[in-house]
């Protein structure tokens, strides 16, 4: 799963780069614009029923081929939607560019819809390296054909297309490398039983997609420029956080799920949390040191005003990711009605607090999104002790404990970094925060070490033994 995120994170990061140096920040704003409104139909087409395919202990064909036929209904109904409102849109934001977007997404949704069950049949049996096979490849795909877009001329058409073009590459790659096709048949009493599990996953999955892109949609209301910044900020800060929601907590969900002895699964949670808090604010604070150097390296100074939305978006990615942890757990103990319940509620937060700093730029709307998400994320960590049994300080013990090494580690990296990163270029200053940050870290774990250190060290030298 590692190497199936990496990887296609690395292609899809390598064409945003080469993409920004093409295009320019109006081109970025347009399509972050309808980042909202394409979240939105991705998740309604699912219905949150692929979660309901994982959860359930022996799914049957039946239920795949119910999932199947229901996704590609609603992969058509959807895609015609965004054609029918493609006027509208373009009319709202005062863009006609739009209108031709929202065409090719709706032609091209219906693949994406189709994508779904093939790749839900593979999490379930952990079949990962197919997986990570289709993906890679599909990514080349798609980013390659962007590419030549933007570079002959066709300039935001090169963004739209590794969307658009992406969806269609994964459903024949996916038929090529499973061999499967579902059969095409719906039957009443397999959607109901993952309908009503799925159901409020989808609610919740849609507000979460609204809460997330709102605001660069309203920023999109008052300058293309500002939304593209903004929609450059988030789509970095996306990037390493998404690579750490796939590689552990997509197949952790999976696992936790086949498990099913009640100590095992408490215990397999338990340490979850521990690792993936390590591993989140680790993350976080090394994106901090490079934000800068790593910004004017990547993207030119034509992006530098993108750097401090970035680093705000970066606290976002820490409680985004430990949310959806305690979401997963939520999932385990089939309470998805909190999970849409929570996830309104956070929804309303976040619309009122954008309001009030609305009138006062970008930066303080990036931080009224931070603020909704705090407050609820206190919710689900309250919620996370009362469902495993633990005593709430166990449970922030576990989250803290791991974090002083990397504190510690961040602050000498930028003290040591202050002394001489005018010499630096802006490649090398990143090269130099990376060792200096990873080398501070693994020394400072190996004189005080913690037993989340000690055994994931472990696991990794017996690895390494046995490979040998």
């Amino acid at each position: 799963m590692a190497i199936d995120r990496i990887g296609t994170t690395a292609i899809t990061f390598t064409g945003n780069i080469v993409l920004a140096r093409l295009l320019t920040q109006f081109d970025f704003g347009l399509l972050g614009m309808l980042a909202m409104f394409i979240g939105l139909a991705y998740n309604a087409s699912s219905c949150g029923l692929s979660d309901g395919l994982i959860n359930k202990a022996h799914p049957t064909e039946r239920d795949y081929s119910t999932v199947f036929v229901f996704n590609a209904g609603m992969g058509i109904v959807l895609g015609s939607m965004f054609i029918l409102c493609s006027n509208i849109v373009a009319n709202f934001f005062g863009y006609p560019e739009l209108i031709g977007i929202m065409w090719a997404v709706g032609i091209c949704f219906f693949f994406n819809t189709l994508v779904f069950t093939q790749e839900t049949r593979m999490r379930k049996e952990l079949s990962i390296k197919k997986m990570c096979i289709v993906r890679i490849s599909a990514s080349i795909c798609a980013v390659g054909f962007g590419i030549w877009l933007a570079a002959n001329g066709y300039s935001y058409w090169g963004l739209v297309s590794c969307r658009v073009f992406l969806s269609f590459f994964l459903f024949v790659f996916y038929i090529v490398a499973s061999r499967w096709f579902p059969k095409i048949a719906f039957y009443k009493d397999s959607f109901k039983e993952l309908f009503g599990y799925g159901i409020n996953l989808m609610w919740a999955y849609m507000v979460t997609i609204i809460s997330r892109y709102i605001n660069s949609t309203v920023l999109g209301t008052h300058s293309s420029v500002e939304s593209g910044i903004y929609s450059q900020a988030q789509k970095m800060e996306e990037v390493p956080f998404g690579i750490i929601e796939t590689t552990f907590n997509w197949p952790f969900f999976a696992v936790a799920a086949n498990e099913l002895d009640p100590v095992k699964r408490k215990q397999l949670c338990r340490d979850m949390l521990q690792w993936i808090s390590l591993i989140n604010v680790s993350a976080g604070m090394l994106l901090m040191l490079l934000s800068s150097p790593g910004f004017l390296f990547l993207f030119g100074e034509k992006w530098m005003n993108a750097v401090p939305i970035f680093r705000i978006l970066i606290i976002f990615g820490i409680a985004s990711s430990l949310k959806a942890f305690f979401q997963t757990i939520l999932k385990l103990h089939s309470r998805t009605t909190l999970i849409r319940n929570y996830s309104i509620v956070e929804l309303v937060l976040q619309l009122g607090l954008l309001a009030i700093a609305y009138p006062y730029g970008i930066m303080a709307i990036a931080w009224s999104q931070i603020i909704a998400l705090s407050i609820i994320l206190c919710v689900y960590l309250f919620k996370y002790h009362r469902l495993q049994e633990e005593k709430l300080r166990t449970v922030i013990v576990d989250m803290v404990s791991p974090l002083c090494i990397p504190f510690i580690a961040f602050l000498i990296s930028v003290a040591g970094y202050s002394y001489c990163n005018e010499a630096f270029n802006p490649f090398v200053s990143c090269v130099a925060l990376l060792i200096l940050f990873c080398s501070a870290t693994v020394i400072l774990w190996e004189l005080f070490p913690h037993p989340v250190y000690l055994k994931y060290r472990a696991r990794v030298l017996s690895h390494f033994n046995l490979k040998k």
